[in-house]
């Protein structure tokens, strides 16, 4: 992420060199989830200690390699040696870098919604629904973000970025509504988990490449390119503090509501652990598409603000 601003200015191109990245993240994951006990039953014999260790050992050496290989061909625009931004200075970057501010709130929230959703599911699909594998079945089709994912490049040519970030949030806010009024029909709730996770997969893709343009910004607004600095805060840092709230505020709802683990759920638990999973996270979505209408303006002077860092 914090390399993509200087691997090329033209923002269509920064969008999908992030689907890549995206997209290779997703079939790593499938490939791990799906492979690592096998393997790790495979070479412990009976021994899971070595098994894992075998096992985790295979998977370092093929990252270091395609580490290896990435950045091998990996060429960045600007070869002029620069010298290192003081962290202090860095700060600089963000003093009235307002599209930057607007994504890193707006991207605070999509990991909130996210993380509600999915730190919830098995509590609903457990208290709720008396039906446990219901939600191993719904974290699988968590691959469904790989179709938005791939098709995103596509939609930024016809539609600003900041409107395909909203349709994103739109998306998954009406996936979660779905599940809400679904009841307890597992057909309409795995329909609605597949539509929310649409939505998902644009709104967790977009921001990476929509941070490379705040940089842009932040660099013709105050002069300082603070790369690193930036991308960081609005990636890991929204990462962090979304996921760890996104879960902090279901269990402070639920542990009021009177939610007492393996055991029967009174009506109060039950209303909290499905307002939790459905619409709190709709409600995150639906106050980031909203944040993300201020951004627009900005978009739509990218052009003018990479023709004058020329």
């Amino acid at each position: 992420t914090a390399i993509l601003p200087n691997l090329t200015t033209n923002s269509t191109e920064r969008v999908r060199l992030n689907s890549w990245r995206s997209n290779g993240g997703m079939i790593g994951y499938l490939i791990t989830a799906s492979f690592t006990l096998p393997l790790v039953s495979f070479f412990g014999n009976g021994n899971d200690k070595l098994g894992f260790q075998v096992t985790v050992g295979i998977y370092a050496v093929i990252a270091i390699a395609l580490l290896l290989f990435a950045f091998s061909g990996t060429k960045e625009i600007n070869t002029k040696s620069i010298k290192s931004i003081p962290i202090k200075q860095s700060f600089g970057a963000v003093k009235g870098n307002w599209p930057w501010i607007t994504l890193v709130i707006a991207f605070i929230l999509y990991w909130l919604g996210n993380t509600s959703r999915t730190s919830t599911l098995i509590y609903y699909a457990e208290y709720n629904l008396d039906n446990k594998n219901l939600a191993s079945i719904l974290n699988g089709l968590v691959v469904f973000q790989m179709i938005s994912i791939t098709i995103l490049p596509f939609i930024v040519k016809r539609f600003l970025k900041t409107h395909t970030q909203i349709i994103g949030f739109a998306i998954a806010a009406i996936g979660q509504v779905i599940i809400a009024f679904a009841g307890a029909n597992a057909s309409m709730i795995i329909f609605g988990w597949i539509v929310a996770s649409l939505g998902t997969g644009i709104a967790v893709t977009l921001p990476f490449a929509m941070l490379s343009d705040t940089v842009d910004y932040g660099e013709w607004k105050t002069g300082i390119r603070a790369s690193g600095f930036l991308t960081a805060i609005g990636s890991s840092f929204c990462i962090k503090i979304g996921s760890g709230l996104g879960s902090f505020f279901p269990s402070i709802i639920m542990e009021k509501a009177g939610y007492v683990a393996n055991a029967t759920q009174s009506a109060a638990s039950l209303a909290a652990i499905k307002f939790c999973f459905t619409w709190l996270p709709a409600i995150f979505f639906i106050v980031g598409a909203i944040v993300m209408l201020n951004y627009t303006k900005y978009e739509k002077k990218e052009e003018y603000v990479r023709n004058q860092l020329l």
